[in-house]
């Protein structure tokens, strides 16, 4: 579980799926563009990897501009060794409202001149660039 950004990007790639032990199974359920789901497909079509399951995929990765705009089409056609679900971990009532009322609570932060609690891009204190 990691967050998308350049040092992740691809980050399960042909080389380290290639020092996986033979008949592993993998598991996507971070970000999409993680794992580069072409070298996923040639290692299925290989039997170097016994399975793929994702919850997230390439193509749903906004913040990134090459984006694929469709799911491999190997991956989807390889129904014995792949499992695909929707992301759909936070649609539960009490997790939405959380969601929603943290981004009510930022909005009137950043309206009131304050640093919204949820900015991912304040600078950190004691750090220079």
């Amino acid at each position: 579980m990691v967050p998308y950004n350049p040092d992740t990007f691809h980050l399960i790639d042909a080389a380290s799926i290639a020092a996986m032990k033979n008949g592993a199974f993998l598991v996507n359920a971070c970000r999409g563009s993680v794992v580069n789901e072409e070298a996923v497909a040639d290692a299925l079509a290989s039997g170097k990897l016994a399975g793929y399951a994702a919850d997230v995929f390439e193509m749903e990765e906004w913040a990134r501009l090459n984006r694929p705009h469709d799911i491999s089409v190997r991956l989807l056609m390889d129904t014995d060794r792949t499992l695909f679900t929707p992301h759909i971990g936070s649609a539960v009532d009490s997790v939405r409202l959380a969601i929603e009322m943290e981004a009510a609570s930022n909005i009137l932060q950043f309206l009131n001149d304050e640093i919204p609690q949820g900015a991912i891009n304040r600078p950190l204190e004691g750090v220079t660039v």
